[in-house]
This record gives structure tokens, C-alpha cells and sequence, in this order.
């Protein structure tokens, strides 16, 4: 059972405490339509966006931090605060979160969940601090930005939530080792662009599921399919199949591979194409809550690079690139590769 944690000192004012309890209980509620808490999204943005030390008045260039590593591209702080705006995206990560931590309670120990890219906000684990207990549930938050996770730390320690943190740690996720024999229940990451690309999603939960195979995913599975756009959530995209997915079973499968590339699939183009290919993505966060075409940015149809002009019948083979630019890449069956 949730149990509403008051901190008994923080930089914030009491209504501030209640306010954060109120938004996250309705966050929370798995009896809530993602639908429904458009209203409450926007109330938590606008409150982590008052208190943060994030400069929020368009005065810093989005894309100032940004970092490329071996296994992507770290967006900056100020494109992390962003994601915020995301209404259905907040709401679906939260509240899958917080049925995550609900299904792994046990007496004997708080649920230790690991964060992958907190970003400024830790946008995920702060609601959840003002519901569970240091008790019931504790954070390790990594960000491979210093001047995003000071944020994040400075946030949740003005609420007077530190007690809810094991540890803060600067590193880029895709290499972290978890110490041996430290406790990981829930495994959550957002690090993601559509149809995962260019950000390390992919390395991140590769690197950090193989250490804690135990753990639950958040999300549990990330497909991308092949097909033609809708042209709304009334009216939604003709499904050619699926090319790749990262979920728990495939990260076990692909333990033996070395390469610079992971397996996807080969489709069969169907002879009328229409407004397609796109590339389409579906993400499962949590035991049925799940984010569709057109729900929130990462799910927008995307053409395949360099708009081919591609004819209908034809064969197209999938693979997934690694690296520093991540992403599909696909090449016609006897013809020139190229990538996302």
C-alpha cells in the first residue's frame, strides 16, 4: 500500500508538499486514463519548473550541453526539462513507474529502483518520493551531465526528499557497472528519440538489464514497426510488420553479440505503398499502459532517411546500428545500405 511521506523539513512551503501528494496520487492512480491527467501533467511541469535553479526563460540555447558519447546522443539539460511538456509521456512513465515499485514491495527492504538519465527534473521519481517512503522505496539516480544532476539533487533535496536517494551519480549509463551485490529491483530509462534513434536507450538498457537480469523494466518493451501513416489517433497507421524491439527477452538473447550491430527484421514492401514506408514506434511501459501513434513526439510516424522512392513489392532489411548515431539502418536486398 502507498503510504504519503512528509518531509519533516525542506525549502518549500507546506502547501508546495501538499500540492506535489495531490498531482502525484492522481499520477499514480492506475484507475486513470492517461487521457484524463493532461491536467495534472501540466500542473507537476509548472511546479518542478518554479523550483528548479534551471534557467527556464529561453535565455540558454536548447541544445547547450548537449553531449555525444560512444553510445549516442545525451540531450542537454534544458531539451530533459522539455520532455516535461509531454503530457501522455509523463503520465504513462509515472504511472508505470509507480506500478513497478508497487509490484516489487516486499517487508524485508525498501524497493531499490535505478534511474538512467534523471535529467534537471528526475521527472519520474520526484511525484513518486511524495507518495512512498524512504522505507518502501530508495533511488539511485544517474545523469552523465554534473550540471543536470545538481539540478535534479538540488530539486529533490529542497523538497526534502534526500532520504528517498541512495546515491547521485554522474556517468554515462551505457557503461556504469552496478556494484556487486547491490540490489536492483526496477530498472527505468527515457532516454530515447523516435524509433530509437541517435539516443542510447538501447546501449543503456543493454548495459544495465545484463548486470540485474532480476529487475522489472520500465519500459518493458520498445518496438518499432514498418508501416503508413495515419493521419490521427482517429485514424491510425496501416501496421507492415514489425523490424526491432528491446524488451527483457531480447537483451538475454543478444548477451553473445559483439558487433557494431544487433539483429532486426526483413519486410516485404506491399505493393501498393501509399503515403508509407514510416517508421513506427510503440512503446510498452508497463503492464498494459502503453504509448501509441501519435500519443507524444517519440511516436510520430518518421520517414525513413533520405526519403527513398521506394516501389512497392519490394524487400527491405533491417538492422540496428550501435555507436555514437544510433539508430535503423536498411538497405533494398541487392541494393546500396542506407541508415537512420
Amino acid at each position: 500500500m502507498t503510504t504519503t511521506f512528509e518531509p519533516a523539513a525542506s525549502s518549500t512551503s507546506l502547501n508546495t508538499h501538499a500540492e506535489l501528494v495531490r498531482i502525484a496520487g492522481a499520477l499514480a492512480d492506475p484507475t486513470r486514463s492517461l487521457a484524463s491527467l493532461i491536467g495534472e501533467t501540466g500542473e507537476l511541469r509548472a511546479l518542478v519548473e518554479r523550483h528548479t535553479r534551471l534557467c527556464m526563460d529561453g535565455s540558454v540555447h536548447m541544445s547547450v550541453g548537449t553531449s555525444i558519447l560512444p553510445s549516442g546522443k545525451a540531450i542537454s539539460p534544458m531539451q530533459a526539462a522539455l520532455c516535461a511538456r509531454e503530457p501522455f509521456r509523463t503520465a504513462a512513465f509515472i504511472q508505470g513507474l509507480a506500478q513497478a515499485i508497487r509490484a516489487a514491495m516486499t517487508p524485508q527492504r525498501p524497493v531499490a529502483v535505478l534511474y538512467a538519465g534523471c535529467g534537471p527534473f528526475a521527472l519520474l521519481a520526484l511525484p513518486l518520493m511524495a507518495l512512498f517512503t524512504p522505507d518502501q522505496v530508495q533511488f539511485t539516480l544517474l545523469e552523465v551531465h554534473a550540471d543536470a544532476l545538481d539540478d535534479a539533487r538540488a530539486l529533490i533535496e529542497g523538497f526534502g526528499y534526500g532520504a528517498h536517494v541512495a546515491q547521485f551519480v554522474c556517468t554515462d549509463a551505457a557503461t556504469w557497472r552496478i556494484a556487486p551485490g547491490a540490489p536492483v529491483d526496477v530498472i527505468v530509462s527515457e532516454t530515447m528519440n523516435t524509433a530509437l534513434g541517435k539516443e542510447p536507450q538501447v546501449s543503456i538498457m543493454r548495459n544495465l538489464y545484463i548486470q540485474a537480469p532480476q529487475a522489472t523494466l520500465v519500459p518493458a518493451a520498445i518496438a518499432v514497426h514498418l508501416g503508413a501513416p495515419g493521419r490521427s489517433q482517429e485514424q491510425p497507421c496501416a501496421d507492415w510488420g514489425r523490424i526491432f524491439e528491446i524488451n527483457a527477452a531480447a537483451i538475454l538473447d543478444w548477451q553473445a553479440l559483439d558487433g557494431p550491430t544487433l539483429p532486426a527484421a526483413t519486410i516485404r514492401l506491399p505493393e501498393v505503398l501509399g503515403d508509407g514506408p514510416r517508421l513506427l514506434t510503440r512503446i510498452e511501459v508497463y503492464d498494459g499502459i502503453a504509448l501509441r501513434d501519435y500519443e507524444s513526439s517519440l511516436n510520430l510516424p518518421l520517414q525513413l532517411p533520405g526519403k527513398p522512392q521506394l516501389q512497392g513489392g519490394v524487400t527491405l532489411a533491417f538492422s540496428y546500428r550501435l555507436g555514437p548515431a544510433p539508430g535503423l539502418a536498411w538497405e533494398v536486398q541487392e541494393a546500396t545500405q542506407e541508415t537512420a
